[in-house]
């Protein structure tokens, strides 16, 4: 592995545990037993790699936010992609640590954070319309534009809420708690056999996603 995403990784990992704001570019560089010179030849500051990490996790999921089309899907499909989603901000979970003092120290990670919980609420939205078009689902355009505020709300602000109530958010227990959450907001507008329902819950509650 090159140096430059040596140095990525492990401010990642510094980041996730410690917080963005506690940690410097000397920590990154003793964890990594590299001199500080050595770091700012690849990364000229801390503000440069975070906004590379940021990219990084942007990049992921735009991957991720492109639903296929002209598909019908199941409602454990729907499921699977919330995991995702989760699974992929639990990886780069610092930017969620204080996301509003991040975006205004980091200005260019604020427009792009926007566009990004954007386009996350636009393919929640664009899902939703189709279980409803499919039959599976039955909600009217209101319902529809506050479930898929409420799920963008759960998912943007979970990881502060559990740091908040001292929670362990090293592990990933906390994005099927998540999904127990948004599966009850949805439940009274599911258009699908009772069983199939508690198919899911079940499937939430034995993290098997």
């Amino acid at each position: 592995m090159k140096t430059a995403e040596r140095i990525l990784l492990t401010a990642l990992e510094l980041f996730n545990d410690s917080g963005e704001n506690n940690v410097s570019c000397v920590d990154i560089a003793l964890e990594l037993d590299i001199s500080p010179g050595n770091l700012y030849y690849h990364y000229k500051g801390k503000e440069v790699m975070v906004i590379a990490l940021f990219e990084m996790y942007k990049e992921r999921m735009d991957k991720i936010l492109t639903s296929p089309k002209d598909v019908d899907l199941k409602i454990e499909e729907f499921f699977y992609f919330l995991v995702m989603v989760l699974q992929s901000s639990h990886m780069f979970r610092f930017l969620y640590h204080n996301p509003a003092d991040l975006m205004a120290k980091y200005p260019t990670i604020g427009r792009g954070f926007k566009r990004l919980i954007q386009s996350q609420e636009k393919s929640f939205n664009l899902l939703l319309s189709r279980y409803v078009g499919q039959g599976s689902m039955q909600l009217n355009a209101s319902q529809q534009h506050h479930l898929v505020r409420l799920i963008s709300m759960v998912f943007t602000q979970a990881t502060n809420y559990y740091l908040v109530k001292g929670e362990d958010i090293e592990s990933e227990h906390y994005i099927y708690e998540c999904l127990g959450d948004v599966l009850f907001a949805l439940t009274p507008y599911m258009n699908i056999d009772e069983s199939q329902i508690t198919s899911l819950y079940v499937m939430i509650e034995r993290e098997e996603f």
